[in-house]
Order: C-alpha cells, then structure tokens, then sequence
C-alpha cells in the first residue's frame, strides 16, 4: 500500500513516526518540497500491515487545531 504524507518537514517526519507505529515501512521517500516558496512537502511511504498479513487495521490519531484567518466570502471585498 501507499501512502502519502503532506505537511512541513517537522509535521512529515512525526506523522511517519507515528504511521510506523502501526504499520510495517518498508520504504520511505525523501522530502519533496511543494513548488513555489510553499514550506510544504511530501514523502511517499510504502507500507504493509503488521504481519504481512492483509486486514483491518485500527489507529488512532489526535488533531491539533491551529487558528485560520477569517473567510471573506466569494464576490465580497474586506472593508478596512
């Protein structure tokens, strides 16, 4: 199976740290920055479940929130 992990090169690294908790990394990519000055980009894991076997399997996974900037709607310009 593939999978493929997007966020800063902090945020990638703990998430593959956390991916390889629960399933077997049998080959990891380098980090790909995202085009542009994005501080963005990905790695490409390849993974099977514990084993080898093929089921299903159960992970957790906790969401930090992080403050967004008001949405100004579609059509409408920001008065100042």
């Amino acid at each position: 199976m593939r999978i493929r992990v997007e966020g800063t090169e902090t945020e990638v690294a703990a998430a593959v740290a956390a991916i390889a908790t629960v399933v077997e990394v049998q080959e990891a990519s380098g980090f790909y920055p995202n085009r542009g000055a994005s501080v963005l980009g990905r790695v490409y894991l390849t993974v099977v479940p514990p084993g080898g076997q093929p089921g299903p399997v159960q992970a957790t996974a906790e969401r930090t929130e992080q403050p967004r900037p008001p949405r100004i709607p579609r059509g409408r310009r920001e008065i100042r």
